[in-house]
């Protein structure tokens, strides 16, 4: 046996007993749909529509909703005393007396669909179209990016769409939980669905007031500013690669510590406003490289430092798992099959499109069923856990039998699924598709 099929037949087996002895009782909710606010911005503008696509909804066999209030501008879809409201979406204006949420909580409930509200946490601008509190109100928010070149505001860096603001900033954590407080106080959802909530990459943040806070953690000086974290080269190909440097992992762990404390405080929060609101999250299921984004979703009870070298020891105390009722993770693959991946591993650059998640390589959570496992190796069974599919992966191969395929794979694997998201459903009409899951 070769030392490849050798490593992935070890993560088969821990994979296996993880996910079939630490199930936990499931939500009500077992099927989800995710409804993002600007995709959907101008189809939900009335009260017809609204409850035209819940009763669709329901009949598809869905019976939970996410519904996006706070989209990645860090504009809110209701009269916010708090953030500013978004009104207008590529060229489309709602009425400003049109109550979103409320409508769709009244035909969610109509329908008997459990509703959450969904919020991006620390995305608080669209680079694309410069909207959003980072361009006008908060622009000392923003994140610091460490490039090759050096160090930059966020906003200058026009890659990606998202423009991040600085998860260690009291006042920035401040006004998330505000806005948290504000949509349970006014609105009834059944609880909160936190997305974003997590740095926006390796490379931020990079600020004088992040090295402060980390030096303070530390108790000592960081000499070499920012080599001591990493120093940038360039690989075999060109791509401009991180090289850790002496204090890399001190660093993911600081990082991991401050997006810790952050769910614990917002976990308090919900539950003050109302004990049996859910306090939910969604993460990439790529576990492991999802450090690079400042965030550990596991459980305290696995330990990463065990099979991974970016890991401290004491990392898995970063783990926030116990601090959600349940976590969706986004087994964004269009491999359904650990067996599928093993086919493409000696093919990787031959795969047009590389997918989330993924580095030099293929590997077994690189698929459906392989994320879905990792999902639940490490939040132990502490929380029931629900793998997500990204609708446009098949399209994009122009495969709904792959994506019936996947559904299955989670409800076998996971504790149920959640889909991402209706406008795709709408716009490829795969309504019948999402209705072949193995729930039903």
């Amino acid at each position: 046996m070769n030392k490849k099929n050798a490593a992935v037949i070890v993560f088969l087996l821990g994979m296996l007993i993880i996910s079939g002895s630490c199930r936990k009782q499931k939500n009500e909710a077992v099927n989800w749909l995710w409804i993002d606010a600007s995709a959907n911005f101008e189809r939900l503008a009335s009260e017809d529509s609204i409850r035209y696509y819940m009763d669709k909804i329901k009949k598809t066999g869905f019976d939970g909703v996410i519904v996006d209030l706070k989209p990645i501008s860090g504009e809110v879809l209701y009269d916010s005393k708090i953030a500013p409201r978004a009104l207008e979406w590529r060229g489309f204006t709602r009425d400003k007396d049109f109550d979103y949420p409320g409508l769709m909580i009244k035909y969610a409930r109509e329908n008997g669909l459990v509703v959450l509200a969904a919020m991006n946490c620390f995305s608080e601008g669209w680079k694309d179209h410069r909207r959003g509190t980072i361009y006008t109100t908060h622009p000392e928010w923003q994140t610091m990016l460490y490039l090759p070149e050096g160090i930059i505001p966020t906003t200058e860096y026009h890659v990606g769409y998202s423009a991040f603001v600085n998860p260690a900033i009291p006042e920035v954590r401040e006004y998330q939980y505000a806005l948290l407080e504000e949509i349970l106080t006014r609105f009834d959802f059944d609880g909160i669905v936190l997305d974003r909530g997590r740095y926006d990459n390796i490379r931020s943040d990079f600020s004088d007031y992040s090295r402060q806070l980390f030096e303070a953690w530390l108790d000592e000086p960081v000499n070499m500013w920012p080599d001591d974290i990493f120093t940038w080269s360039v690989n075999n190909e060109g791509k401009a690669v991180h090289i850790p440097g002496k204090l890399f992992k001190e660093w993911i762990m600081w990082r991991a510590t401050i997006i810790h404390d952050f769910f614990t405080e917002a976990r308090i929060r919900v539950k003050s406003i109302r004990p049996d609101a859910i306090f939910s999250d969604y993460v990439g299921a790529w576990y492991p490289s999802y450090y690079e984004l400042g965030v550990n979703w596991g459980s305290k009870d696995y330990d990463p430092s065990q099979e991974y070298d970016w890991a401290l020891p004491e990392y898995k105390e970063t783990g926030y798992a116990e601090t959600l009722d349940f976590l969706f993770t986004g087994c964004y693959f269009y491999p359904v099959t650990i067996a599928e991946v093993e086919s493409l591993l000696d093919n990787w650059k031959k795969k047009p499109n590389r997918e989330a998640g993924m580095e030099e390589k293929y590997k077994p959570y690189h698929s459906v069923e392989g994320s879905a496992k990792m999902s639940m190796l490490v939040t132990k069974g502490k929380i029931p856990v629900y793998g997500s599919l990204y609708v446009q992966q098949y399209k994009d191969e122009n495969d709904p039998e792959q994506f019936v395929k996947a559904m299955k794979i989670l409800h076998q694997e996971t504790d149920g699924m959640m889909i991402f998201d209706m406008v795709h459903l709408v716009m490829f009409d795969w309504w019948e598709e999402s209705s072949q899951n193995s729930s039903r």
